[in-house]
């Protein structure tokens, strides 16, 4: 049987719920096992944004290694004391196989995305109006070829439409570079993608008491 070692950091879970689903990857899908209130876990990290957290559950004959979102625990303790997530080192990504850190990283590349979108659809939005009210006042005042008012104002909305489709799809790549949830996503992005290009296919497993306190003891050392 297996035991928790002195100087692991552990949790207890609280969730919403009367259980929290526990997940191979720091991704909300197919979960692994249930985990209700009240379990004490062991801490291993946590992900780049501290949104979610690598935990162990002890088995009787096995170890359960996963991530459950870092809502979902409370007490976080470790040598005697009360720490928060974000003080967590980051979790070892050795602990997954390439692949799987593969998962991973096109997981947050899709959560880059949706927090890029919305701005850059907002902006270009905003510059093809403005650009299609510009173009039809011009096209009111400056456009004599054509037979009358409505023409003339059709005309200069459709060059004012071009011209701010024509700009603003690039313009708006600056509002959404600059948007912050944008780039804390892009930047945890990178930074996975790094991992996965350094990663050399294999996976670190836990198969005795000694992996670990190895892998405890190396926790503790990074929270201090």
């Amino acid at each position: 049987m297996y035991t928790i070692p002195e100087n692991a950091f552990t949790a207890t879970i609280s969730a919403q719920h009367n259980s929290q689903p526990l997940y191979a990857l720091p991704i909300p899908k197919n979960p692994i096992q249930n985990l209700p209130n009240g379990t004490t876990v062991i801490v291993f990290g946590r992900d780049m944004l501290a949104q979610w957290v690598q935990i162990v559950v002890l088995e009787d004959k096995a170890f359960l290694l996963g991530w459950i979102p870092a809502t979902s625990i409370r007490n976080v303790m470790g040598e005697g004391r009360l720490i928060t997530t974000e003080k967590l080192p980051t979790a070892d990504y050795a602990y997954h196989t390439r692949q799987e850190v593969y998962q991973v990283m096109r997981y947050q590349k899709s959560l880059r995305g949706v927090a890029g979108i919305g701005v850059y659809a907002k902006f270009l939005g905003i510059f093809t109006v403005v650009s299609i009210f510009i173009g039809a006042i011009v096209g009111m005042l400056f456009i004599q070829q054509a037979p009358d008012i409505t023409a003339r104002l059709f005309i200069g909305m459709g060059l004012g439409l071009a011209v701010g489709m024509g700009i603003g799809w690039i313009l708006a790549f600056i509002p959404m570079a600059r948007h912050e949830p944008f780039q804390r996503h892009d930047a945890h992005y990178k930074a996975l993608y790094k991992v996965y290009r350094q990663h050399d296919g294999q996976a670190i497993s836990l198969k005795s008491q000694m992996d670990l306190e190895q892998a405890t003891a190396k926790v503790a050392r990074s929270v201090r």
